[in-house]
């Protein structure tokens, strides 16, 4: 009978109120995911998604509780991408989403990638966007201080972090303004450059490049170039007002706290391409818990959002910046220019970036010692703590995790 009618299969296009497919979604706010989301279920009134909204530090803990009293269990969940490595461990927990699809036609290989199990066979989740980096720059500053001032001229002379320090060291003398907002958005733009890791593949022993990382840092506190402000807080907001730094190495979703607690700033800020090597500072993907009352719809859901028109689409609305490199090449996305930032056109100057990346597969639980060296850091630029032992100190705390001591 279906066969004949395949509508009588499909309760959604018939729209009977009693047969609507009941999805919710665990988002946190500012994810840019909910207009979206809205949209869909306009397209689709045989679908009912309830948006549940979660802090960010509440969504692994609230997914780990659900999974194991299968309560309040969501069929979709936004994970940021350390977020997704810590659950990997729990592969049975959920629905390979290659039973439904194969889409990474549309992706970029190391976004998709990472939302892989190690051996490829497993499908985690869908990437819903990626953080690249780029150079925030006051350009009030470094006209004061003789430096280039348009982006091109300004990416061509900071091709590496020690021409940034020679331009930070201009800045201060003639202007008094710090470099950089904070020794954590040095750490981390290095550090992502080589894809992030902080444990080696084999012996699972601290990744070199996370002391080059810590030590780029600690030179810049050093030489007087960091003002030691956390990203966001009201201080850092403060000082972006009053030009208390000339650069934030600013990922694609540092946008929107630009704008939220600097409005006032608008214009006097650009953008170019970061110093270094490409780099890229988290993102997103949408995974579907084995608690879900209806995968396959949840899996429709989440291949819709992430799709390349609705990548576009939410970049354009949202600043999410697309995992989709077919949507690079779009008149309406090249045409994206972004006016607090001086009109720049911010699709370009990212996706130059998100093309350029390289990024191994990484399936560690890397949030414990990536907190300690954060923390760490925040000591020596707020409490003038030592740095040499500092470092110490995370080195000590660090083996003996990883010894299960």
């Amino acid at each position: 009978m279906t066969s004949c009618e395949p509508q009588a299969a499909l309760p959604s296009v018939n729209g009977n109120a009693s047969q609507v497919v009941k999805l919710r979604i665990w988002l946190w706010p500012g994810s840019g995911l909910e207009r979206l989301v809205k949209k869909y279920m306009a397209d689709h009134p045989g679908v009912d998604v309830e948006i549940v909204s979660f802090q960010f530090d509440d969504v692994l803990p609230g997914l780990m509780t659900s999974l194991a009293t299968k309560a309040d269990t969501p069929d979709l969940v936004l994970l940021e991408a350390s977020q997704l490595n810590q659950v990997k461990r729990f592969q049975n927990e959920f629905f390979n989403l290659y039973d439904y699809g194969d889409e990474r036609v549309h992706y970029l290989d190391w976004k998709w990638r990472q939302a892989e199990s190690k051996d490829g066979g497993f499908l985690f989740a869908m990437p819903v966007d990626i953080g690249p980096v780029a150079l925030a720059y006051r350009r009030d500053l470094f006209q004061m201080a003789g430096l280039p001032v348009e982006r091109e001229e300004v990416a061509d002379s900071l091709t590496n972090w020690e021409q940034l320090e020679q331009a930070g060291l201009e800045i201060k003398k003639k202007t008094g303004a710090y470099l950089i907002d904070n020794l954590a958005n040095v750490f981390m733009s290095y550090l992502n450059q080589f894809d992030g890791h902080y444990l080696t593949p084999m012996d699972h022993e601290l990744d070199p490049h996370v002391k080059e990382a810590w030590d780029q840092a600690i030179r810049f506190h050093k030489l007087g170039l960091n003002a030691g402000l956390p990203s966001q807080s009201s201080a850092w907001a403060s000082a972006a007002v009053n030009g208390k730094f000339a650069v934030v190495l600013a990922p694609s979703w540092l946008h929107g706290a630009f704008k939220k607690v600097a409005p006032s700033t608008a214009g006097v800020w650009d953008l170019a391409r970061a110093p270094g090597l490409p780099s890229n500072w988290s993102g997103t993907c949408l995974a579907v818990p084995r608690t879900s009352r209806n995968p396959h719809a949840a899996y429709e859901l989440a291949q819709w959002l992430t799709a390349p028109a609705q990548q576009l689409d939410s970049f354009i609305g949202s600043g999410n910046f697309p995992p989709t490199p077919e949507s690079y090449s779009t008149r309406e996305f090249l045409e994206v220019r972004d006016a607090f930032f001086h009109d720049a056109p911010v699709g370009q100057i990212y996706s130059y970036t998100a093309l350029r990346y390289k990024a191994a597969y990484n399936d560690f639980e890397y949030e414990g010692i990536e907190r300690m060296i954060k923390e760490g850091l925040r000591r020596v630029e707020s409490e003038g703590a030592d740095p040499e032992h500092t470092w110490e100190d995370i080195i000590r705390r660090f083996k003996q995790i990883n010894t299960g001591g």
